[in-house]
């Protein structure tokens, strides 16, 4: 499926959960071929929204499938399985989303698009909560009290101080969610092109300052002479262009600092391509 039409049945998904209309919204995300990580956890969430917990998990199981580092993936799989009375399957996924943290207090997806915060402390809730679900007490204390010294904003040791006087009757208590209907925004620059389509633009030349450089573009016509000036290389120049030119072929959105963002048509002049496909370029003076 085109990107063009990936991003317009993102966006109406999107809108239509903003409207509440969760079934229109659920049918503009299914209708997307071989969706990424982010429009399947949007899929799960409908889902969730729908009450239709066996779809929920399918979907954040395909999410994760597509991107296993995903915590927030493994959190709300974690979340059905719970609700579905899988309680060791619910622990194994609440404790690779806390693996998943990487040893951060939390993790802001507000940068990919998604309005919330994963926060160490309640994933340890939760998995102290699962213990608790299987009557390990002992575990479940030991994961409060771990939750408790990793508490980021006063709420978090109110609600944990409850669930020690719970355990403490080994009593459970109810588990820490994500807000229903949180997803995954589609990129703005992206959506903003659905509406405004110049396939022609302005005019472009490009054209290398390399002697005999096979990959030229177009420039003015010149008087003839019988000895031409010799074109001025001057060092700047020759640092921006070094490398073999390439022109995209396809959309890449970057996912973080490390990447550039480019769009079909640019011209990128490729320093080193490592054997995964990976590579390093400049463009645009980065």
């Amino acid at each position: 499926m085109a990107l063009v039409e990936v991003m317009r049945l993102w966006s109406e998904g999107v809108a239509a959960a903003d409207k509440g209309d969760w079934n229109n919204a659920l049918k503009s995300l299914t209708s997307i071929t071989d969706p990424r990580s982010k429009i399947c956890f949007n899929i799960g969430s409908c889902h969730l929204v729908l009450g239709d917990l066996y779809g929920a998990e399918q979907a954040f199981t395909n999410t994760i499938e597509k991107d296993k580092h995903l915590a927030v993936g493994y959190f709300q799989r974690g979340s059905v399985l719970f609700k579905k009375g899988k309680y060791s399957e619910a622990l194994q996924d609440w404790s690779r989303c806390f693996t998943e943290l990487r040893g951060n207090q939390l993790i802001d997806y507000k940068i990919l698009g998604l309005t919330y915060k994963l926060y160490s402390c309640e994933v340890l809730y939760n998995v102290a909560l699962a213990n608790a679900k299987l009557g390990n007490w002992a575990k479940a204390e030991e994961n409060l009290i771990l939750a408790l010294s990793q508490k980021v904003e006063p709420r978090h040791g109110t609600k944990i101080e409850k669930a020690m006087q719970e355990i403490l009757k080994q009593k459970d208590f109810p588990p820490a969610e994500i807000p229903k209907g949180k997803l995954f925004q589609p990129n703005e620059k992206l959506v903003e092109q659905l509406e405004k389509k110049d396939f022609l633009g302005k005019a472009t030349v490009v054209a290398s300052v390399i002697d005999k450089d096979s990959f030229s573009g177009f420039a003015p016509l010149q008087p003839l002479a019988n000895e031409p000036p010799p074109r001025p290389k001057t060092p700047e120049i020759l640092r921006t262009l070094q490398g073999k030119p390439h022109r995209v072929l396809f959309e890449f959105t970057p996912e973080t600092v490390e990447e550039m963002e480019v769009m079909p048509g640019n011209i990128v002049f490729v320093l080193q391509k490592s054997n995964d496909n990976w590579a390093t370029v400049l463009f645009n003076g980065k």
